[in-house]
């Protein structure tokens, strides 16, 4: 009978050791696909964020092309003239900024 009782004890070891097994196993294979998920939602937010920065940035091209086309209609049809107001416009609002911002600057101008 103490025989028997020795072959149980083992075999309820045995059968414990390989749940234990199991459950690492599973919970191994839980962790990887959760990150693997995260790394696939990731991914999909920085293609969503990159679409529409493109799309930004077209609507913000179409714009400029409808303005330099209106000021050119303005400056007797030259496009040259209207990209080069345009582009002094530009100039003179980010030297306005320069000048207003509480950073340090050194600007230069021939």
């Amino acid at each position: 009978e103490m025989q028997m009782a020795a072959e149980r004890k083992k075999r309820a070891a045995v059968i414990q050791s390989e749940g234990e097994k199991l459950k690492a196993i599973n919970e191994a294979k839980g962790d990887a696909q959760s990150r693997i998920i995260d790394a696939n939602a990731d991914a999909e937010a920085i293609l969503i964020e990159g679409q529409a920065e493109a799309e930004k940035m077209r609507i913000e091209a179409e714009r400029a092309s409808r303005a330099i086309e209106a000021l050119a209609k303005t400056l007797n049809g030259d496009p040259s003239d209207a990209a080069k107001y345009k582009l002094a416009q530009q100039f003179i609002d980010t030297q306005g900024r320069l000048a207003t911002s509480d950073n340090s600057k050194v600007i230069l101008s021939n």
